[in-house]
């Protein structure tokens, strides 16, 4: 055989080698790439799944941001408010009572305002029951002028004294009917004289407590007597929200 033919029969077996040698790497290559490909279509896939989920994290993270702020512009604006209460619990005309956050009128304190078992207040004790009336009608004004936009629930309650050896059931319905009598009799005293707080911001409810109630004098008959409570009302945040 001629040496030019062992040449172009090496070359063919070359390039046959060669052929198949460039085949299998391109299978090898697009296996590799329809793996990569799958592996980024998960990635992706988990990224999204990440960017959602973050996505939702932020949303409520914001929410309770916007709750906490609001939160924290109530209790500003109630201790705005409790700050404002000093000037009537410095006031000498009444005295606080912290254990139960109420007030009681200072000239009152140990006093029998009332007749044993009747709710008409006694003539010497109109004026200082009045004067109370006014003090703390002009209190609430001065509130409304500072916090035109706040309102107040203002309790009256009426109290009564028990017998020495308290004989009568705290629960006695008629101590309630009584005691409610009285709340209403300094309320009527109040109203004649003109003052008047439904003018201020102010709903007024009358109640008593009976032989009942928080913070009772231990000298039993000087629970012959009312005090006041003054609730600064707030709103529902997550109803106000709604509108």
């Amino acid at each position: 055989m001629k040496k030019s033919n062992f040449f172009w029969v090496g070359y063919a077996d070359l390039m046959t080698s060669l052929f198949f040698i460039m085949l299998v790497l391109f299978v090898v290559t697009i296996s590799f790439l329809q793996f990569k490909m799958k592996e980024n279509e998960r990635i992706i896939v988990e990224n999204k799944d990440l960017f959602r989920n973050n996505s939702t994290l932020i949303s409520s993270l914001q929410n309770k941001e916007k709750q906490l702020n609001i939160e924290i512009q109530r209790l500003n604006r109630l201790l705005k408010i409790e700050e404002q209460f000093k000037p009537l619990e410095d006031s000498p005309y009444f005295v606080y009572l912290d254990q139960c956050k109420k007030f009681v009128a200072r000239d009152l304190i140990g006093k029998q305002i009332f007749e044993s078992k009747q709710t008409i207040i006694k003539n010497e004790f109109i004026e200082v029951t009045v004067r109370a009336g006014e003090v703390l009608e002009n209190f609430l004004k001065n509130m409304q002028n500072s916090n035109p936009d706040q309102s107040y629930l203002l309790v009256i309650e009426g109290n009564m004294a028990n017998e020495l050896d308290k004989s009568i059931n705290i629960n006695d319905l008629w101590g309630y009917k009584k005691s409610y009598e009285r709340a209403l009799a300094v309320y009527n005293l109040w109203q004649k004289r003109s003052i008047d707080f439904r003018k201020y911001n102010v709903e007024v409810m009358i109640c008593g407590s009976g032989f009942n109630g928080l913070c009772r004098d231990k000298e039993e008959g000087n629970n012959k007597r009312f005090s006041i409570q003054i609730i600064p009302k707030t709103e529902n945040q997550s109803k106000k929200n709604r509108k």
